[in-house]
């Protein structure tokens, strides 16, 4: 015969079924497998035939599964078994599904309009039969265009174990449907010799049908009463005569006995033998629900409504989602490369996905939610709001002036006072302001087209606090202490400014994104006109804003760090500070009011008064040495001086320590919440930041060099410890001291550590040199959780790429917990933000 084009050496002539292929668009198989009909078992089963077909499954050289799959053909006649089954199927393909660009999110909608078919129904089906039945092959045999043929090769005449279709199964010739040239044509769904989920039940099955058998038989003998007739003649054509009138009896209860006949009806004595077979039954289809459908209310009668209710959530939201997920792993890996292999436009960004469903609120929930959104400034549709609320709206209202739905700090026209003192600290690079510039640009055209904005609002959050955290870091003296409360403070507001620069990136989103539409005449803005809007829209953002954050975070660092030093030296030099302004015209009466005031380092109130004091103060503590008697202000008396010529101070975001809260920026002075943002950096992958994946540079580098002579015993000679400590000490590209712990060190030293994937110990030498110089590091979020971030090094070579991961100990700083060769997919491991 000839399979898909191919001779195989099978004589009988029905097998053979040519397709011509035609002359329009499209493609056939040019050769149909045609299964020959055989013998099937449809005689009583039990236990002991399904064993026997196991082991024939089971045969080490000649496997054969047309037994197994004649007795589950049998065994589906039952009702039960095939109302759970369509109960299963239903939950899964009344769903909607559509296919997206996995980047872009947007809708594929000349691919979803293929899948939209009934060839895509049947494959649905048949993809969630391999759950049930087993293994299950798919033979495509037409493309024309959104008309696709296709059907299943019968489950007995396959050996997925072997890869062999047997097209009669009387004959010993198959086909190698594991050969290349079939992969275009056929789909095998699910593992080699995979039988489903119903293999569980086969038992209980065979059973109900034995046990429903017993029951019909017990019915028929003793469901009515045996009647006996007692006649006192002899003869034998009365006695026939009798006995057939008898057997009319039970269907007509009329009957005519000659004289000295005496009729009986015999009841039976017991009545409640039918709870033997009953309880039996219900025993099994109740094994037969709960594999299926994962309970058995769902079709029960009488079941109480809210435990239903319950089951159908099982159903629903646990059994079928995970169908949906396996489904979609078979369309996106198998069906889309076929479709692609025969013609069709399918780009590996492309992914099927089942819409999730949607949750229906009653009119008060959906009212209160509605009035939220009016009352916050949006504007809804009033078409919208006559039908969903059934209420006819035919006039006007009056006009009132509605705040647009911006940030909140997206509407001031000034975030921070002119009236700070007004003297410029550093102005921030122009290099640096040229590229905000030119990301911003990007993310208007990003928004606009409404792409994955990901990669771009990433690199904005990352340059503007690196930005800040050298005006920061300026003020900070070198040290060659690994640890410290001025190590631990100035790692803690780096992560800060990292955390305030997301923020201050999601309002420069929302603001845009509010400027998409024109509200007045109810349409999408032109590019033009939008990209403008923009423009003048962040224009704060990315000049005046950013200077006087700039010029604070510098403030905070120079004060922050003499703080840590005065607090070192204040039982060795002075406990005592002197608040100075800078003493020119432009110092504001607040601060005047407190120049020259001596406090004590343990005041509290007094310590809360650390300056800056404003936006753009200059003023600072200095250590104060001499007599101190009667000169001391309280920290609480100094308050009261402040507010009293600045009411605002109080309560304000800066009547706080920020060395003690190591903070450069309160939470409330970010623009907007982060709550989400853990979420996000889990998205800003490498390949969002426009970034190759190691693969396709490999080749470029060279292989990291691993000295084979370290061994688990000498490689503890390179662990340097400091000087009384358990730690051994290092330092990144930009200066940042960092501990490794002996207890992490012992640990990476040990066990599965050592072997030839791992290699810790032979790694560990290049530790220095990858935190000196690494190719990229990344900030992230492990936990999920937004509470930190943690430091990541990665370093690439050609046959490796190392990582070193970093955590920040609260009480002591930053601490490498952990260095490994990277192993889990790349997108797991490049992502968060990428601050080199």
């Amino acid at each position: 015969m000839k399979v898909l084009g191919y001779d195989v050496n099978i004589k009988k002539a029905s097998i053979l079924a040519q397709a011509e292929t035609p002359n329009n668009s499209g493609k056939r198989n040019p050769g149909i497998i045609k299964i020959a009909q055989g013998f099937k078992d449809t005689s009583r089963k039990d236990i002991q035939k399904w064993r026997q077909a196991l082991q024939l499954m089971q045969h080490p050289e000649e496997p054969k599964f047309n037994a197994y799959y004649d007795l589950i053909s049998d065994l589906l006649t039952d009702g039960h078994l095939q109302s759970q089954i369509q109960m299963r199927k239903m939950s899964t393909l009344n769903s909607n599904f559509q296919v997206i660009n996995r980047k872009t999110k947007d809708i594929n909608e000349d691919l979803s309009f293929i899948l939209q078919q009934q060839w895509f129904y049947e494959f649905l089906e048949h993809a969630i039969d391999h759950i049930i039945f087993g293994a299950t092959l798919i033979e495509f045999s037409e493309f024309q265009n959104e008309k696709i043929k296709h059907t299943i090769i019968p489950r007995r005449n396959v050996v997925t174990t072997q890869k062999k279709i047997f097209p009669d199964l009387q004959k010993p010739q198959f086909i190698d449907y594991a050969n290349p040239m079939f992969e275009n044509w056929l789909i095998q769904i699910g593992k080699n010799g995979e039988l489903g989920i119903l293999n569980n039940i086969i038992p209980n099955l065979i059973w109900l049908r034995n046990v429903m058998q017993a029951w019909a038989e017990f019915c028929e003998k003793f469901g009515l009463p045996l009647i006996t007739a007692t006649t006192n003649t002899t003869d034998t054509n009365t006695i026939n005569n009798v006995h057939a009138m008898l057997l009319q009896l039970g269907e007509a209860s009329v009957g005519t006995f000659p004289t000295g006949t005496e009729i009986k009806f015999q009841e039976a004595n017991r009545t409640d033998a039918y709870n033997t077979y009953l309880q039996f039954i219900k025993t099994n289809m109740d094994m037969v629900s709960k594999q299926l459908v994962g309970s058995t209310m769902l079709s029960d009668q009488g079941s109480n409504r809210s435990q239903t209710e319950v089951h159908e959530r099982t159903l629903d939201k646990k059994i079928a989602q995970a169908d949906k997920r396996l489904i979609s792993f078979i369309i996106n890996d198998q069906l889309f490369p076929l479709l692609e292999a025969q013609g069709y436009k399918i780009s590996p960004e492309d992914m099927f996905e089942f819409k999730p469903a949607e949750e229906v609120l009653n009119l008060k929930d959906l009212w209160s939610i509605t009035d939220g959104l009016l009352k916050s400034g949006h504007e809804i549709p009033l078409d919208w709001l006559s039908k969903s609320f059934n209420i006819p709206i035919d006039s006007k209202k009056k006009s009132i002036t509605i705040t647009p739905n911006k940030p909140i700090i997206a509407l001031s026209e000034q975030r921070y006072p002119t009236s700070c003192c007004p003297s410029t600290i550093v102005a921030v690079g122009g290099a640096m302001g040229r590229l905000l510039t030119k990301l911003n640009s990007q993310l208007i055209k990003e928004i606009y087209n409404k792409s994955d904005t990901s990669g771009i609002a990433g690199k904005m959050i990352v340059l503007e606090a690196l930005e800040l955290f050298k005006g920061l870091k300026s003020k900070f003296s070198s040290t060659t202490q690994y640890t410290g409360p001025d190590l631990l403070m100035l790692q803690m507001m780096e992560y800060n400014l990292f955390e305030f620069t997301a923020s201050k990136t999601e309002a420069r989103l929302s603001a845009m994104t509010n400027l998409l539409i024109d509200k007045e005449n109810k349409k999408l803005r032109e590019y033009s006109d939008f990209k403008a809007l923009c423009e003048k829209e962040t224009k704060e953002f990315n000049s005046n804003w950013l200077q006087t954050e700039y010029n604070l975070s510098v403030a905070v660092g120079q004060n922050s760090a003499n703080y840590i030093r005065m607090i070192n030296e204040k039982d060795k030099v002075t406990s005592y500070v002197q608040y100075q302004t800078i003493g020119d015209g432009s110092v504001r009466n607040s601060h005047r009011a407190l120049d020259g005031r001596i406090f004590n380092l343990s005041d509290k109130n007094a310590m809360d008064l650390l300056p800056p004091n404003g936006y753009g103060c200059r003023c600072e503590f200095v250590q104060y040495i001499g007599d101190t008697k009667g000169k001391v202000t309280t920290g609480k008396y100094a308050k009261e001086l402040l507010v009293e010529q600045d009411p605002k101070y109080r309560n304000s975001q800066f009547e706080v320590n920020r060395a003690n809260l190591k903070q450069v920026f309160t939470k409330k002075q970010f623009y907007t919440d982060i709550k989400g943002l853990p979420e996000k950096l889990n998205k800003m992958t490498f390949d969002k930041y426009g970034l190759k994946a190691h693969a396709s540079f490999k080749d470029s580098l060279k292989n990291i060099e691993l000295d084979d002579t370290i061994t688990k015993e000498n490689v503890k000679e390179l662990f340097k410890k400091e000087k009384g400590e358990t730690y051994m000490g290092f330092e990144d590209y930009l200066g940042r001291k960092m501990t490794l712990d002996k207890a992490i060190f012992d640990d990476h030293i040990e066990n599965h550590y050592l072997n030839e994937k791992e290699q810790r110990d032979k790694i560990f030498p290049h530790i220095k040199d990858i935190l000196k110089k690494p190719d990229e590091v990344w900030y992230y979020d492990t936990n999920n959780n937004g509470q930190k971030f943690q430091s990541r090094y990665i370093k690439f070579y050609k046959d490796k790429v190392i990582i070193i991961d970093c955590d920040l100990d609260e009480k002591k700083g930053l601490k490498i917990k952990t260095w490994y060769p990277m192993k889990a997919i790349e997108n797991k491991i490049r992502k968060g933000l990428k601050i080199k």
